[in-house]
């Protein structure tokens, strides 16, 4: 038995692999015993997913089993081919023929149930697979299944409902996805003349109305399920295994694909899980206890909250499990733990079913805010949901999932406001009402600020917790401030206070901020802090919220003081982090995500400075005498605060290449942080950039790096391709073709999807349209000389401080991704001098090259990761500013300078990878040599075990004599050819150029 149990384990190459298959095939079909046929079939096919040839022959052996007399040799075959056809889904040779055994045992009324099951699953895979492509060419086949499916509903087994439930709606998905006629795949089936049943009729579910009727009864017997499963559970006294709770959160899965698929579809599936809630709560009768949180969503953070103890004992439980890795930080000290959470042996299945239900309907919501040109609102859906939840499941009322919902009604109530006022009054985009308004923007935080008042005052401190993290992903800052002031004050003794004060300062700087420019607002949030009201009153509709205006500030220009004020307190959250951190290693991304803020605030303070410069010369009438001079300070201040936002962009652009497991949420979120640099270091450019007669500023004091064409270069491919009237709007201001710029970047574009993107894209329209009128103004009036274009200068300047006053209106966020917190992921360099026999160590006299061997550990990718690599590189770079003194070595921190730097090299690493994978060897040498800096690159071949080597030569030939520290880089592409960054994780060698 147990060399049975072994057999797959012989093949080491193709040819023995087969061999071997052949042998164990003539065994299984000799004499052998059931059970060692049933092992060594398993065994075999095992063996065959090594090998595509083997796939048909293995799948041909399992068929023969379909005629065995034996039922338990048919249910192992079944078995065996699910196997094979998980791991091998891409492999369809023999898909018509397995069809045609396995489908009509779906009808055998003497065919085992779980075998059944099986055959379901297989018919699945094979057709219903997104890497399958025959399930486009034969409708007939996927009619054929939908029937079968269809039929076993009527199964008295739950788990073939569910694997049936599975297959209609891949199929539904393939009707959409493919476009194919919906009706003739269909036909036969009930779905061909299901109708609405007088739910929801006043929307339609999709442009296609013949899917309406379909899509209520698929989501309604999906519903069902979940009641028979409840049901199920519910009448048995049992614990809920594993098994049973995937089971019964897997039809909201089903629920969300559809929705997915069909977006419109979410306000009818919202409206039949109204009905849901009293179903459950009469299941469940009056036997509810308190609702107690032991999961939460992966996402959220792996901050190890304790228990803390008090004397009332009603101090709850703030706590997580770290998901990411088998290792995660404590927030405590720093070091690397897991804290590990027992589930409950025994709990209510009727309490996890409604928490399902919540983040469902969240995610209902989420799905259409994310889903370009999506015209339908959940509000009254919503609503009513949350009515019925109060009503039924009160319990639920005081969780996050219930906050998060009852802040889905407040965004989709202002939502449909804004929209319907913008379709009212028929303006052009750049002059649409934006869905983030100073109104809707207190709405909501008195919104939020109200229910976790209610959190904080039931002592729902993890809850509360949770809902501040909502608030930081969407801009409500004084929500936040308040849970984390109330937490940091409650846990003050708490190992991870520094967390705590870290978020505190953080969020109490970005609402000061936000209130600089909206006073007013100040008065709203106080007062309703300070109000004692009814907890149980309409919190997500307020009328006075949402029709309530805010005055603006009129001037910006006096808040720099202010504004540095706040970057100073941003620092200080930096630093509650650094100095709590065991390594460099440890807060990565939390501490360079706020360095990145504290640097922008920094440009802001300058930018405000020149405007405010400009005004002072404008009140004091004396600019005519100085106007020459003042024009190109105001020129080269203002290019170089482009600058500076640009390489913020970039930067944004390398946090989110530097951590590949950032998932969809927070890549978009640093995205379209990236844009809003971007786009302002395009304003700031251009507002003072009027034509080539205008260049009366002398290009030596402009920065190295700076030019027109990178800043207009690294907007224009972050702007949505599809967007063509920003795309020719944009064309207008280049001098050149764009093909002749070096369009090679490690940005990313955002697709204007989400409402926090839409409100930038309008504001790029307005800025990129005025800019364009301040351009065309220009050249009307023929500048030639400095003195001709003060009066430009002035308009430029009033376009510039026009657009930073709606720039800083919109909210900034912070993405998901920032609440966890987990060991980095990177990479350590070793470089050796090639020449052993050295005894100066790594040195080299002047005039020579350096000849260096490398070796690269890449740390955590392989374990946090399912990227599969195929290529990485290294830049190492030289320059004479990298000469140490006595003292040592370079900074860790994500300083501007450092920042940039890192920048600087990935941007090279980035065009030799080009040169590399395009196989240009005519344009791309091994070393390079740009100004003072001197480069070298190196490729690595990927490992199981983590390490690679190389070699490279770094051009030091004409460096002096003196002691300077390598700066490297290194990334690794993967499969698809996207583009991943490897933080460096130690710092490179230091080299000496000394006579012998």
């Amino acid at each position: 038995m147990s060399a049975a149990k072994a057999f797959w384990k012989l093949g080491s190459t193709l040819a023995v692999i087969h061999k071997v298959h052949e042998v164990g095939k003539q065994m299984v079909l000799g004499t052998l015993e059931d059970v060692f046929k049933s092992e060594m079939l398993f065994s075999l096919s095992r063996l065959s997913s090594k090998s595509i040839i083997l796939f048909s022959d293995q799948v041909d052996l399992l068929l023969l089993f379909m005629d065995h007399n034996s039922s338990s040799m048919k249910s192992v075959a079944l078995k065996c081919m699910c196997f094979m056809f998980r791991r091998n889904i891409c492999h369809f040779p023999v898909i018509r023929n397995v069809f045609g055994r396995l489908f009509p045992l779906i009808d055998d009324e003497d065919f085992p149930l779980d075998c059944k099951s099986d055959v379901l699953r297989i018919l699945q895979k094979m057709l219903c697979s997104k890497t399958s492509s025959n399930h486009r060419a034969n409708g007939s086949e996927l009619s054929k299944l939908l029937l079968a499916a269809e039929s076993s509903l009527d199964s008295s087994c739950l788990e073939v409902q569910g694997t049936a439930l599975e297959i209609l709606v891949e199929i539904f998905c393939i009707l959409k996805e493919v476009g194919s006629d919906n009706i003739s795949v269909l036909k036969g089936s009930s779905f061909a003349h299901a109708e609405w049943q007088g739910i929801t009729n006043n929307v339609p579910l999709t442009e296609d109305n013949s899917m309406n009727g379909p899509l209520c009864k698929i989501i309604a017997m999906i519903v069902n399920h979940i009641i028979s499963l409840a049901n199920e559970v519910a009448s048995r006294d049992i614990c809920i295994s594993s098994a049973v709770d995937k089971a019964y959160k897997t039809p909201f899965r089903l629920m969300l694909k559809l929705v997915s698929c069909y977006p419109s579809a979410a306000a009818v599936t919202l409206h039949i899980l109204k009905s849901l809630v009293k179903e459950l709560f009469l299941i469940n009768g009056s036997d509810y206890s308190e609702v107690s949180v032991t999961s939460v969503e992966p996402f959220q953070t792996s901050v190890a909250l304790k228990e803390l103890s008090t004397s009332d004992d009603n101090v709850q439980l703030l706590a997580t499990c770290i998901k990411a890795s088998c290792i995660g930080t404590l927030i405590g000290n720093g070091k690397l733990d897991f804290l590990k959470i027992d589930c409950k042996n025994r709990k209510s299945i009727m309490h996890d079913l409604i928490c399902c239900m919540l983040k469902f309907a969240n995610a209902c919501h989420e799905v259409l805010c994310e889903t370009s040109g999506a015209r339908y609102n959940l509000h009254d859906s919503i609503k009513g949901l949350i009515k019925y939840v109060r009503q039924d499941a009160p319990q639920h009322w005081s969780t996050y999932e219930s906050f998060h919902l009852i802040m889905c009604a407040c965004v989709t109530r202002n939502t449909c406001k804004i929209n319907r006022g913008n379709q009212e009054s028929g303006d052009s985009k750049e002059h649409h009402n934006t869905l983030f308004t100073p109104s809707v923007w207190i709405t909501q935080e008195l919104c939020a600020l109200r229910m976790t008042k209610m959190l904080i005052k039931k002592q729902k401190y993890w809850e509360a917790y949770r809902s501040s993290m909502y608030c930081c992903c969407k801009g409500l800052w004084f929500t936040a401030s308040f849970v984390f002031r109330k937490l940091a004050d409650a846990f003050e003794a708490g190992s991870f206070s520094f967390w705590l004060k870290s978020l505190l300062l953080f969020s109490a700087g970005e609402i000061e901020m936000k209130l600089l420019f909206f006073s007013s607002a100040t008065i709203k949030l106080v007062g309703e802090l300070k109000m004692e009201g009814d907890l149980s009153e309409d919190l997500y509709c307020n009328e006075t919220d949402a029709d309530s205006t805010l005055s603006r500030s009129s001037e910006l220009h006096g808040f720099q003081a202010k504004i540095s004020d706040i970057c100073g307190r941003t620092l200080l959250a930096n630093n509650a982090l650094a100095s709590s951190a065991s390594s460099d290693h440890d807060f990565v991304f939390q501490r360079w995500f706020i360095s990145l803020r504290s640097s922008f605030l920094e440009v802001l303070t300058k930018v405000l400075d020149i405007l405010n410069a400009h005004s002072s010369y404008e009140a004091r009438g004396d600019h005519l005498s100085l106007s020459g001079e003042f024009v190109k300070d105001q020129v080269l201040a203002l290019d170089h605060c482009s600058l500076r936002l640009s390489d913020l962009a970039k930067s944004y652009d390398l946090l989110a290449a530097s951590h590949m497991d950032l998932e969809r949420h927070g890549s978009s979120s640093i995205a379209r942080l990236a844009f809003m640099c971007s786009l302002l270091a395009f304003c700031t450019a251009y507002s003072v950039y009027f034509s080539k007669a205008c260049n009366y500023v002398e290009y030596c004091k402009l920065p190295k790096r700076f030019s027109h064409a990178s800043i207009l270069q690294d907007l224009y491919g972050r702007v949505d391709g599809s967007d063509w009237q920003v795309v020719s709007q944009l064309r207008q201001f280049m001098s050149t073709s764009f093909d002749e710029l070096d369009s090679l970047q490690s940005s990313t574009w955002i697709s204007g999807s989400c409402n926090l993107e839409k409100d930038l894209y309008s504001l790029c329209h307005f800025a990129v349209a005025s800019l364009l009128g301040v351009c065309d103004s220009a050249e009307a009036e023929k500048i030639q000389n400095g003195e001709d274009c003060l009066s430009a200068l002035q308009g430029g300047l009033q376009v510039l401080s026009s657009i930073l006053q709606k720039y800083l209106e919109l909210p900034f966020v912070v993405p998901k991704y920032f609440f966890r917190v987990k060991p980095c992921l990177g990479a350590e360099l070793y470089i050796f001098d090639s020449n052993h026999l050295n005894e100066k160590g790594m040195s080299i006299e002047p005039g020579f090259l350096l000849s260096l061997t490398l070796c690269m550990k890449w740390k955590c990718v392989l374990e946090r990761s399912t990227i599969r690599i195929v290529k990485l590189y290294c830049i190492l770079a030289a320059s004479l500013e990298t000469c140490l003194d006595t003292a040592g070595t370079r900074s860790k921190q994500f300083d501007q300078h450092r920042t940039a730097e890192m920048v600087e090299l990935n941007s090279k690493l980035l065009q030799y990878i080009k040169n590399d994978l395009r196989k240009a060897r005519n344009e791309k040498k091994n070393s390079h040599s740009v100004m003072e800096m001197v480069t070298a690159f190196a490729c690595f071949e990927p490992t199981d075990s983590g390490q690679g080597f190389s070699g490279c030569l770094l051009d030091v030939s004409s460096f002096p004599e003196g002691s300077y520290q390598i700066k490297w880089q290194a990334c690794c592409v993967d499969e698809n050819g996207s583009y991943f960054s490897l933080l460096p994780l130690n710092d490179g060698s230091i080299f000496s150029v000394q006579k012998s």
